[in-house]
């Protein structure tokens, strides 16, 4: 165990994200302070000290002057070691405003750096927020091309850090019985199931995911799915837009309706991967993402995985995840494996040694205390 007497991290992200909760738990598990500062309100999160921004629900020209103002001063009285900035859409915008002191950590997200390539405001903010940084610290080897490359981050700064899978899923998976899921969720007992792993919306190719299943379907009467609706966004555009979405969703699936069950309210890291447990197939399409902890997470659950044709899932097989890749346009490539599609006790076993051998939760606790305290100690 890491000595980690002192040391405070303040997280500088959205509460409601799984990726702010899962790096909390991570943190946790060696026995960080963690103060999560947050733009919105979210979930209480265990162990840590959530803090929102004032003023919540007023326009952000009246929010932002308050925000920079109440971030300042929460630096100022916690006096964290680190701030790490998970997300560089708003809190990317808001880390700005930090004060010098701690070292500051940026790990970008995927589907940021992708709206990012389109928005000129966007890519300032990521710009100007990653040079700020003492360390980028994406989770593939391809975004970390991307911050060097595009954002003229020097690559001494940029570190490729995955976050593995958290050591007490890795724990709970021995004891997770697929039929119990499986009946409390009203999924057949014999189907074989396909889970759309990533939330519900339109980066992750959710309405294709339907789509290719509803084709498939109709020549495999074995086939069951199930789509998970994910977090519901704060902002009342950005919710109106989800809702839009999941209708969407449900044409598409209204002639499939008794072979597809919405999962549409959030659901604990537990209960998702119980999900996965309880599910033969797991499919995760996006045009663009990380080195993912929800495709891993499948991978220890048993999951066959079909994935995208995107650098950070080649990458992940070239380091020996076993899965499978799917050519565009990705529709009808998913169709077509959809309908062939069984489940594999060799590629189980492989998967599992590798999340086991290299994506343990608490082997990459252990190297995020090594990469804090390294940082820290060149102040």
């Amino acid at each position: 165990m890491p000595d980690n007497r002192g040391l405070t991290v303040a997280v500088l992200g959205p509460a409601s994200s799984v990726h702010v909760q899962r790096w909390n738990t991570m943190l946790g598990s060696i026995g960080y302070r963690v103060i999560v500062a947050s733009w919105q309100p979210g979930p209480e999160l265990a162990g840590a000290e959530l803090r929102v921004a004032p003023t919540v629900g007023a326009s952000p020209v009246q929010r932002v002057p308050r925000a920079v103002v109440w971030l300042r001063r929460m630096i100022r009285d916690v006096h964290p070691d680190i701030v790490h900035i998970h997300s560089l859409g708003v809190h990317g915008a808001l880390a700005l405003a930090l004060p010098h002191g701690p070292v500051q950590v940026v790990t970008p997200w995927g589907s940021e750096l992708r709206a990012a390539q389109s928005s000129v405001a966007r890519a300032a903010v990521v710009r100007l927020a990653a040079r700020r940084a003492g360390l980028v610290l994406p989770t593939s080897p391809s975004v970390a091309a991307e911050m060097i490359d595009r954002y003229a981050v020097p690559p001494m700064r940029v570190r490729v850090f995955s976050w593995g899978v958290d050591e007490a899923l890795i724990a709970a998976h021995p004891y997770i019985s697929p039929g119990p899921v499986r009946a409390s969720l009203g999924i057949p007992a014999d189907a074989t199931t396909v889970l759309s792993v990533r939330s519900t919306a339109t980066i992750y190719r959710t309405l294709e995911i339907v789509s290719a299943f509803a084709s498939a379907a109709a020549d495999r009467p074995d086939l069951f799915l199930v789509v998970l609706g994910g977090h519901r966004p704060n902002r009342e555009s950005a919710q109106r837009a989800k809702d839009d979405y999941l209708d969407r969703i449900r044409d598409a699936a209204s002639a499939i309706r008794d072979r597809i069950l919405i999962l549409e309210e959030p659901l604990t890291p537990k209960e998702t991967f119980e999900i996965m447990c309880a599910s033969d197939v797991a499919v995760s399409i996006p045009a663009g993402d990380q080195r993912s902890s929800s495709v891993l997470e499948a991978a220890l659950a048993g999951c066959r995985l079909l994935l995208s044709d995107i650098a950070p899932y080649r990458e992940m097989i070239s380091d020996g995840l076993a899965a499978d890749l799917l050519s565009e346009p990705v529709t009808s490539s998913l169709t077509e494996h959809l309908r062939r599609v069984t489940t594999s006790e060799s590629i189980i076993r492989s998967n599992k040694q590798f999340i086991l051998a290299k994506e343990n939760g608490a082997t990459k606790a252990c190297e995020l205390d090594g990469i804090y305290r390294k940082l820290v100690s060149r102040e």
